[in-house]
């Protein structure tokens, strides 16, 4: 389907995720100029230009996923059940070196599609090579807030890390209209990046008002060695350079101390949880209660492929809801909406978008998936009742029951057709180049 200005979705099952979890069992949504102008019930009066039929599907926010390494995608499978640092420093840096900027391409490029079939509208990615993620976004249509990564030492792509982040926001900032790329700055982390590096990128994105984004507190032995080294945690090490002066995402925060969450609650920050990863690398589970208790903005991300190993944030979410539950032997604790509201409009709220994006309401910009609900898994669907809804999109779905992707009101997928990538372009490609680099550099 084109992008024609105006379309109008019709008869289907819409779950808004607004302040008030408005559901409309035949609903509408009428799109004009990329925005949302009417999200209600069906109205045949209002109908007008392209009209979509979404009977027998369920209508929702696009999902947001808020912590991801797109340029990871060739190093799926590569190194499996290892602990964070055996797995970083004797498999995942070394296979990094051999990575070029035609290859960061291909593997953006192929996390894009699979963010895509997945029904991930907007992500959050950390990785070197930036301007070859930001081609790889450039055909996908996905919304990407490309944060790139900064290493004190330097990275595969060059040894002034900082300088290539801070070109490429300058770049950048500014156009997310024509792009719908978001550029932010990437510091690793406090054990990979040097205080006076951190003090840089603080002052930068000062400078620029843009997005941090960086790791936190992932282990127990990060939390540690920092206590050792600098007598502070990481947050308190990041907050002493001016870190958190800056709206700040970060990625984990398992082991966050009393004195950490007044931090992040002070700044308002947000926490990226990424239950999958957390448990295949044995790092530890979020204390999601903690989080809430503390008013702490808490979302949801995948993290990359070389660490999940798939990117389908519906699977995640059921993972990470069910864990926690189960860590609390409450079964109460973080109802389905809850959670849906982590993929959604609270992870448009760790982005500072949420006046954009994260639910259906007239005005915000039209980021919308649709769910198949003939698929077996998803029957019976009691309309009747929206709370049983929430409960089959955490509990029943996963990624392939996604049917329809919509970014600022342009089709991207089709029933599960996508009609901007070259699917079998990028998965030969991403094929052929991943097989070969193995092979070449002995990996």
């Amino acid at each position: 389907m084109e992008n024609t200005g105006v379309i109008t979705l019709i008869h289907g099952h819409i779950l808004t995720m607004n302040s008030t979890s408005d559901y409309y069992s035949d609903g509408m949504i009428v799109i004009r100029n990329k925005r949302i102008d009417y999200v209600g019930p069906f109205d045949p009066i209002k109908v007008s230009g392209n009209v979509f039929d979404a009977t027998d599907k369920l209508i929702l926010p696009g999902l947001i996923n808020t912590h991801a390494h797109s340029g990871s995608a060739l190093f799926r499978s590569l190194a499996d059940d290892l602990f964070l640092m055996d797995w970083l420093e004797n498999y995942m840096w070394p296979a990094e070196r051999f990575q070029t900027k035609e290859s960061a391409y291909i593997a953006a490029a192929l996390t894009h599609l699979e963010f895509l079939q997945n029904g991930i509208t907007t992500n959050a990615d950390m990785w070197y090579f930036p301007e070859s993620v930001a081609q790889a976004v450039l055909e996908s249509g996905l919304r990407t807030f490309i944060c790139s990564t900064i290493f004190t030492k330097g990275s595969p792509e060059s040894k002034d890390t900082l300088g290539v982040a801070a070109d490429f926001v300058e770049k950048y900032k500014g156009r997310s209209e024509e792009t719908r790329i978001y550029p932010a700055y990437g510091p690793h982390a406090i054990y990979t990046c040097s205080q006076e590096t951190l003090r840089e990128v603080a002052e930068l994105a000062k400078r620029d008002h843009v997005l941090i984004h960086t790791h936190i507190s992932e282990t127990s032995g990060e939390q540690k060695t920092c206590l050792e080294r600098l007598g502070m945690t990481p947050s308190q090490a990041m907050k002493d350079v001016g870190i958190f002066e800056n709206h700040v995402l970060a990625a984990h925060c398992i082991y966050l101390s009393e004195e950490d969450c007044e931090i992040f609650r002070e700044s308002q920050a947000a926490i990226s949880y990424n239950p999958v990863s957390n448990l295949k690398l044995c790092s530890g589970i979020l204390p999601l209660e903690k989080m809430l208790d503390n008013d702490i903005c808490v979302s949801i991300g995948t993290d990359g492929p070389q660490s999940n190993n798939s990117l389908d944030l519906l699977r995640d979410l059921k993972m990470g809801s069910l864990i926690q539950k189960n860590e609390l032997k409450n079964p109460r604790f973080l109802p389905a909406e809850k959670a849906l509201r982590m993929a959604t409009i609270d992870g448009a709220k760790a982005l500072g978008m949420e006046k954009e994006i994260g639910s259906l309401e007239a005005g915000k910009r039209a980021d919308i998936i649709t769910l198949d609900t003939n698929r077996a898994v998803m029957i019976p669907l009691l309309d009747e009742r929206p709370a049983s809804l929430y409960s089959q999109v955490v509990y029943a779905a996963s990624g392939s029951n996604v049917c329809d992707v919509f970014v600022d009101g342009e089709c991207l997928m089709k029933n599960r057709q996508e009609l901007r990538v070259d699917r079998q372009y990028i998965s030969k490609t991403a094929q052929e180049i991943a097989k070969s680099s193995i092979k070449k550099n002995g990996l």
